[in-house]
């Protein structure tokens, strides 16, 4: 995968992990399950973020 479609994706995630974030906290957060699920869907987005734009140890060449 080339580098500018990983940074372009890498963009997306942010973006969604932000809009995430946004929709969860905009009413306060509460320890609800609807608030933690959507927490960890902000984590999993960054976390998707970091992967695409880091590419550690080339695993998104797919040799």
């Amino acid at each position: 995968m080339d580098e500018t479609k990983r940074r372009r994706l890498s963009l997306i995630w942010i973006v969604f992990a932000l809009l995430m974030a946004i929709y969860v906290l905009q009413d306060g957060f509460e320890t609800s399950t609807g608030d933690l699920l959507g927490l960890f869907t902000v984590a999993f987005g960054i976390g998707l973020a970091a992967l695409y734009y880091l590419n550690p140890g080339d695993v998104l060449s797919f040799k």
